[in-house]
């Protein structure tokens, strides 16, 4: 019962503030507080004390063999002011042959998983508190593809081991997830036997799985389940196989069975301007119900340049996404039917969200132009309307909408290649 008076109350508080004019600005929040949780209706994730955490997460896969202590702090630095508030890390080199920065091997005695080398995993330490003094999460990936030749030759009491060890190493601090390869690169009795022995260790820190294969052969069916889901493609696109990706990204929320994250693709070298095409799939990662957006850019193997491309690949428009999405209600809207829209382009390419009760929906357009709207599948007779340029985070109030009416609307500024956010909402 105190579930549904809370939930009456947020819709009565929301019904108050479109009246006063359509305005939602939340306070600054005060930094999240560790260990993350799953939300009660598991579609996103929240701090340990229930406030929702929007996971704006950003993949570092190399930073422990190509970055030293001071670099990687630089590189927590820019993130955290460009407004990320998560990274991922692989735990092991990318070669079992490879070291961390400091030359250390994770393991003695020819990459024995029972006996794990400390020095190499106090380097990820010293990082992980230097994240905790930040407010930043760190995932850390601890098995992949290239090791499967290490993991397969020993047994089950060894990964089990090499689980508990680093659960015990890392237990203490909770600004961490940990994050286990799913079965199409691991088999399910590895993934059983590494998570297990994490979760003995560890003390309420999430343990999600990474799975890195194509849209179209996702399976959200693991006979090892895990917390949340992180997909990653791990394959260059081409400019048509991103206007499918695209398409079943804006849908995949209908066979989600936990909260998830999708990391946009990687595109060809052609592709100038990839930055827009990045925050194309962060907002579609969001109004497909994912719990946040991963962010993946050229820096995540922190090549020479990774100074200079750190401020690029889209990152420069994640501020202005936080931004926006501290004054939208996200955590309680869910994918909508396109019944809202008129015509069959803006209907396949148009992405909206949608409260519960109709009151309210969240539309993003790719592209700028006039739409119409059904209004009847609202509920109310006056409606509010707000326009958020993703380019800039700037905000525009629109003109009032009545039910009766037909309703045309159009961004504040039609530059052909700008996205908008377009916010309708009942003002009864």
């Amino acid at each position: 019962m105190n579930i549904f008076k809370s939930f009456a109350g947020i819709v009565m508080l929301l019904a108050c503030l479109l009246s006063l004019g359509f305005v939602f600005q939340k306070e600054d929040q005060a930094p999240p507080r560790f260990p993350l949780k799953i939300s009660p209706n598991g579609r996103h994730l929240m701090d340990n004390h229930g406030t929702p955490f929007l996971m704006v997460a950003d993949v570092a896969w190399q930073m422990l063999r190509r970055l030293s202590y001071a670099e990687a702090v630089h590189y927590m630095d820019i993130r955290k002011s460009q407004s990320f508030n998560t990274f991922l890390v692989h735990l092991l080199p990318a070669q079992p042959n490879q070291r961390n920065f400091n030359k250390v091997a994770p393991f003695l005695d020819n990459n024995d998983l029972t006996r794990p080398n400390k020095a190499y995993f106090d380097y990820l330490e010293k990082i992980v508190i230097a994240a905790r003094e930040r407010n930043l999460v760190v995932g850390i990936v601890v098995s992949r593809q290239s090791w499967n030749t290490v993991f397969d030759t020993q047994k089950e009491e060894a990964w089990k081991k090499y689980g508990t060890y680093v659960g015990r190493h890392f237990a203490k601090y909770p600004n961490i997830i940990w994050i286990i390869s799913e079965e199409e690169y691991q088999s399910a009795s590895q993934f059983k036997a590494i998570s297990e022995g994490i979760r003995s260790e560890s003390d309420g820190q999430i343990v999600a799985s990474l799975n890195t294969c194509s849209p179209t052969s996702v399976n959200d069916n693991s006979p090892n389940h895990s917390q949340l889901k992180f997909i990653i493609p791990d394959s260059t696109v081409t400019p048509a196989e991103y206007a499918a990706l695209a398409n079943w990204q804006k849908n995949s929320a209908e066979a989600a069975l936990r909260p998830f994250l999708i990391a946009n693709s990687e595109f060809p070298k052609e592709i100038t301007d990839q930055s827009t095409l990045i925050r194309n799939q962060a907002y579609q990662s969001i109004l497909s119900s994912a719990a946040g957006f991963c962010h993946m850019s050229t820096i995540k193997n922190f090549n020479p340049t990774w100074k200079v491309n750190i401020t690029k690949d889209g990152a420069e428009y994640i501020h202005q996404l936080v931004k926006i999405l501290k004054g939208i209600p996200w955590e309680y809207m869910q994918p909508d039917t396109p019944d809202l829209l008129v015509d069959s382009i803006d209907k396949a390419d148009i992405g909206i969200v949608s409260l519960s009760n109709k009151k309210m929906a969240m539309l993003y357009l790719p592209t700028s132009r006039a739409v119409r709207l059904n209004l009847k599948h609202l509920e109310g007779n006056v409606f509010g309307a707000v326009w958020y340029s993703p380019r800039t985070g700037k905000r525009w109030n629109g003109k009032d909408l009545k039910l009766d009416e037909e309703a045309i609307v159009q961004p504040p500024e039609l530059q052909p290649e700008w996205d908008w956010i377009l916010l309708i909402g009942s003002k009864q």
